[in-house]
């Protein structure tokens, strides 16, 4: 297994027990998928009765949104960790943080974000009410990295942030089957794009 657990069994003692089962669940996701997840396997990974999951969450589908809910306050942590309070100045700096994104979201100790975020995108596709939390979340990622696209003059920089990203998110859906996939390959596909989105766009020709 390449891949590690939100959490790992033993530190989950420590969370309170929503929090924990979320962990587990997450856990499960990301080893087995959404479909084989059950009230029992949860309880199981999380080290609790049975009545705790029930308890906190009435159906499987009622856990496995709340399990993303729990994805999304992690998965936006790490970004910010990693972007720490510096901004690009420049494209270069741009497409290193990008590149330095997506070679800690595949790390072995990361890798598992890749995994049960592509499996909820999957899930989410079924199932209307995580659907809409992916939206809000996708919202959530694009507006942070506009932010920093219009700081360095990007003219449309919302569209451009949605198209780095899913940049970023190809290179790490490859690395799940490519374990060589080389994050030298991402940054020379991102710099001509990210150079083309902080190009100003010309002006329209006046009519005479």
């Amino acid at each position: 297994m390449t891949r590690r657990a939100p959490a790992a069994r033993s530190n989950r003692r420590a969370l309170p027990r929503r929090e924990a089962i979320l962990d587990a669940a997450l856990a499960l996701i990301a080893d087995r998928g959404t479909e084989q997840l059950t009230h029992r396997s949860v309880a199981d990974e999380a080290g609790v009765a049975l009545g705790s999951t029930t308890y906190h969450f009435a159906s499987r589908d009622d856990l496995v949104r709340e399990a993303f809910r729990r994805y999304v306050v992690r998965a936006l942590a790490l970004l910010a960790e990693i972007a720490g309070d510096a901004r690009p100045r420049d494209a270069g700096g741009l497409v290193d943080l990008l590149v330095e994104i997506a070679r800690r979201e595949t790390s072995v100790d990361w890798r598992w974000t890749v995994v049960v975020e592509h499996e909820l995108m999957l899930r989410a596709a079924r199932d209307a009410e995580l659907a809409a939390d992916f939206h809000r979340y996708e919202r959530a990622l694009a507006s942070g990295l506009a932010e920093a696209l219009e700081t360095l003059g990007a003219p449309q920089p919302f569209d451009s942030a949605r198209t780095l990203i899913a940049l970023v998110r190809g290179f790490e859906l490859d690395s799940l089957t490519r374990p060589d996939a080389d994050p030298d390959d991402l940054r020379r596909r991102l710099a001509p794009v990210v150079t083309l989105a902080l190009r100003p766009q010309p002006r329209a020709k006046e009519k005479s």
